[in-house]
């Protein structure tokens, strides 16, 4: 899957067969988007270890939790200083690249580095695209982010993201990977099967679809943080009678969900959805 040699993308025959024959005005949009998961999903569930595609988002998963400490801290702003690790190892006209006339365009493209990392491959691709097009639409449906980034105070450092606007975050991501992934696969299948035809599901209709019912799976951290603070609270008022809110870290959270996040989308057969491993 590198860059070096094209990817024909895996050998799906049912999707394979639904795209060969598609045609925008006609073809069954539902009945494709389910084609679609399944064939991924199925793909995972024969060899998890398919596509490099389970490892990968486990790992991009862990790297946006860190990402969403430093966002809940301190903002945008946080995430926007450079660390000095970056710093050593960005050659020179890389480091010249980082200096963005925009600062929204610099906090979108330094969580994709974040959270995307550096690999070639296709799914690292989907990892990139998955983190850009998620942190896009957080600054698009949150313009009060941008304005901040933007504004004449510039990017209001120490004033951290809410929980509930990380949280969206987090589960856009694992959503638009599964959507990215299967866009690079359609992209490719169509190239092969109907070199003529450039551009598939212009609409954004399968991509929707793909989004709508992977982001289904995903549960909010946010509600799983505070289902734990109550619990915590309630075992420590039984223990030593004392009512006093319990501290549980959102990032702590999102980061323990993520083995079981990755397994729900993917297909495993991962009942609930906690702390503990997809399959080996």
């Amino acid at each position: 899957m590198g860059t070096s040699t094209r990817w024909e993308g895996p050998r799906w025959s049912g999707l394979n067969s639904r795209l060969a024959r598609w045609d925008p005005d006609r073809s069954d949009t539902e009945a494709t988007v389910t084609s679609a998961i399944a064939a991924l999903q199925n793909s995972c569930r024969a060899d998890p270890s398919a596509f490099g595609l389970r490892d990968a988002a486990c790992a991009a998963g862990a790297r946006l939790a860190d990402a969403m400490e430093t966002l809940g801290a301190a903002g945008p702003s946080g995430l926007l200083d450079k660390d000095q690790v970056h710093e050593d190892f960005a050659p020179e006209a890389e480091g010249d690249q980082l200096d963005w006339q925009d600062p929204a365009d610099a906090f979108v493209a330094e969580l994709t580095r974040q959270v995307g990392g550096e690999g070639s491959t296709i799914v690292d691709a989907a990892l990139r695209r998955a983190i850009a097009a998620s942190a896009q639409r957080l600054l698009t449906t949150h313009p009060e982010i941008r304005e901040s980034l933007t504004g004449p105070d510039g990017s209001s450092p120490g004033r951290g993201l809410a929980g509930d606007l990380l949280c969206l975050l987090y589960q856009w991501f694992f959503a638009d990977l599964v959507t990215e992934f299967l866009h690079a696969v359609i992209a490719e299948k169509i190239k092969l099967t109907v070199p003529v035809l450039e551009v598939i599901d212009s609409e954004g209709r399968i991509a929707d679809g793909v989004a709508e019912r992977i982001i289904a799976l995903i549960p909010n951290p946010c509600e799983e943080a505070e289902a734990q603070a109550a619990e915590a609270a309630k075992a420590a008022l039984s223990v030593n009678d004392d009512s006093a809110e319990a501290d549980v870290p959102l990032s702590d959270v999102a980061r323990r969900l993520v083995p079981g996040v990755v397994g729900k989308v993917l297909g495993f057969a991962v009942d609930a959805l906690g702390e503990e491993e997809v399959p080996a």
